[in-house]
């Protein structure tokens, strides 16, 4: 269909079902009758008497508002605090120097990372998204690890959930924040997000150890300076680029000559952490790396993990812990007491490459003396590294308990979801210089200017698959709240001959939109249905898990929540390179949900506004998709 017929249909479309004014809470997970409504809780629910007198604070974190605590399941409610939360973002170019080496970036209000995002649990978002990026570039945002019930076309994924935001226009994402915890922003096409577009999130709410003191999120991240879409022919050749240098909270150590490079700043300073002796405190560890899994430590100090991504869990004691790409930990470290031996008022706090010991990992440092400006003397031996994998099952144990029930689908055998790469741009060619990734039947690739949800809208009705086949659509229609399980599997006998597959010994961090998984099992090895025994009991839960290198995930969860949601690799340069697909969860229900909550004329504006933008300006210059677009 030629483009401007398409918009004209898109349109007429979007006149019928969803003229007159927006109304953006209207779609929003509710509270449907004002007896309930004013308890915070959903019809049917009353409130729990132990927790009605609740109060929040340093002694009783576990506590949240009247009839919430750490124990409720915000799967299936949470409070109605009538509260809106407006923030604004705009996207432009400009010159940052995080690590002491100036580049050109894409800028989030001005600064990277961007500004900190913050609500209560239950509040809703309301969030203004302005594109005045001077290099062509579309963009949306998306809200890594946010459920969006009921509400898919606020996820933020272009060409999944919505058209670009083309530059000199704006989109306005609402949605409620039906969880709590921390986590990250960030932009959801092609590689900006390497390139500048991130920054933090916190939704507050309870937790399950009790602090006297809150510093947020605490971003790490590895840092490129060059820019990352000249970088991707360096994946597609097999030899994906090294990170120049490691960043905590937008700052880090790069170390070169401002006399000899006009780029260097010589400006190099550490993310600070003011300690008082005998106090508590609270960190949230969010990895948003481009390729990097982390180790993370402090000197001298154990400290106590409570939260894996969105999931309070039974706290543990560690000194050590491993964050893949878009993980998140909330750690509590108690402070040393006046008798505790003191070898230096100073400590460094370290995030390392998982894979390489010996690099410099000093990113953060902790205060007891404020007045004490030295670098740290601490020099602890370096923490050993097993492979990059996650922590150990058993001691992510969720607080609120699920019991997973049996399959409702087929995943095993020919039904498991292989890893692996592919001769580009023919992939029957086993001498191919260039590959791409596979999560399924072939490399993920899409068009932004038909987001999966487009297709539905237009044809859901009438077509039984809408898709393009490299759009990897899997269907799930089962009854609500049935389990569906995924093996993932990256070390596997070939037996389709008619199509070259290289296996490749990388770990890859697998995310999944739209839901919280539980963890069944996983391996280094070959999965072996007789002998890998399932935890099916309170498994660990999250929405971001590790594939181990050369080995198998197998995850589950269970269906109730309409809508095209993506499941991907999180190194980004694998992302783009394919390793993706999307569920398709109860594709029947997704349009009365768009009608329901009436954002036909934003979604189908922006999706027109696009079409002709790059129609004039990125076909004209070129500047068209050469990823996979997320």
């Amino acid at each position: 269909m030629k483009l401007f017929a398409r918009i004209k249909e898109i349109l007429l479309h979007a006149l019928l079902l969803g003229s007159g004014p927006q109304e953006p809470l209207q779609g929003l997970p509710a509270l449907n009758n004002a007896d309930a409504a004013g308890k915070g809780l959903k019809p049917g629910l009353d409130v729990d008497s132990s927790t009605a007198q609740c109060i929040h604070g340093p002694k009783n974190r576990t506590c949240w508002s009247p009839g919430f605590d750490i124990n409720t399941d915000y799967d299936l409610r949470w409070p109605d605090t009538r509260v809106t939360r407006q923030y604004t973002l705009e996207l432009t170019n400009g010159w940052v120097a995080p690590d002491g080496y100036n580049v050109s970036r894409m800028l989030i209000n001005g600064i990277y990372p961007g500004p900190k995002i913050e609500a209560d649990w239950g509040d809703i978002l309301n969030i203004t998204v302005v594109n005045n990026l001077s290099n062509h570039n579309g963009t949306s945002i998306h809200w890594h690890g946010i459920r969006q019930l009921d509400t898919v076309w606020e996820d933020g994924v272009a060409g999944v959930t919505q058209c670009p935001i083309p530059p000199g226009q704006e989109y306005v994402y609402t949605w409620r924040a039906t969880q709590y915890g921390v986590s990250w922003y960030h932009s959801h096409f092609s590689l900006q997000y390497p390139d500048g577009l991130v920054g933090p999130l916190k939704i507050n709410g309870p937790t399950s150890q009790n602090y006297d003191h809150d510093f947020g999120p605490v971003l790490i991240t590895d840092w490129l300076h060059k820019d990352a879409f000249g970088l991707f022919q360096l994946e597609l050749l097999g030899r994906p680029p090294t990170p120049d240098s490691n960043l905590m909270n937008g700052t880090g150590p790069y170390y070169c000559c401002p006399g000899l490079d006009n780029q260097c700043t010589g400006n190099i300073t550490f993310t600070e952490f003011p300690f008082v002796k005998g106090s508590s405190y609270k960190m949230s560890i969010v990895n948003t790396a481009v390729s990097t899994h982390f180790t993370f430590w402090i000197d001298g100090h154990d400290f106590w993990v409570v939260a894996t991504d969105f999931v309070p869990i039974q706290g543990y004691l560690t000194n050590t812990i491993n964050v893949a790409i878009g993980q998140r930990y909330d750690i509590i470290i108690v402070a040393k007491e006046d008798q505790d031996p003191m070898p230096s008022p100073n400590y460094w706090v370290h995030a390392r490459d998982c894979n390489n010991i010996g690099q410099r990992s000093g990113l953060g440092i902790i205060r007891y003396d404020k007045n004490n400006t030295d670098y740290p003397l601490s020099a602890p031996p370096d923490r050993l590294c097993y492979g990059c994998l996650d922590e150990k099952s058993e001691n992510l144990q969720p607080i609120v308990n699920r019991t997973v029930g049996n399959a409702s689908n087929k995943y095993g055998g020919k039904d498991s979801l292989e890893v692996y790469l592919q001769g580009y741009p023919n992939a029957n060619d086993p001498n191919s210089v260039l590959h791409k990734w596979v999560l399924k039947d072939s490399s993920f690739y899409l068009d932004w200017r038909e987001p999966s949800l487009s297709l539905i809208t237009i044809n859901g009705d009438k077509m039984e698959n809408p898709f393009p086949k490299d759009y990897i659509p899997v269907f799930l229609d089962q009854p609500k709240d049935s389990w569906v399980y995924f093996l993932i599997e990256g070390n596997f006998t070939q037996t389709d001959k008619a199509i070259y597959k290289r296996q490749a010994p990388v770990a890859h961090p697998i995310h999944v939109h739209g839901h919280d998984f539980v963890i069944l099992a996983s391996g280094n090895r070959t999965y072996d249905p007789a002998k890998d025994k399932l935890s099916l009991e309170n498994p660990p839960r999250r929405d971001v898990a590790l594939l181990p290198v050369t080995g198998f995930l197998l995850i589950a969860f269970q269906i109730n929540n309409p809508g095209t949601w993506l499941m991907h690799c999180h190194i980004a340069w694998h992302a783009s390179g394919g390793l993706a697909l999307q569920f398709v969860e109860k594709q029947k229900e997704i349009v009365p949900l768009m009608k329901k909550a009436n954002v036909y004329r934003q979604y189908f504006d922006t999706c027109a506004s696009w079409g002709a933008y790059y129609k004039v300006f990125n076909e004209k210059f070129n500047l068209t998709m050469e990823d996979s677009g997320i």
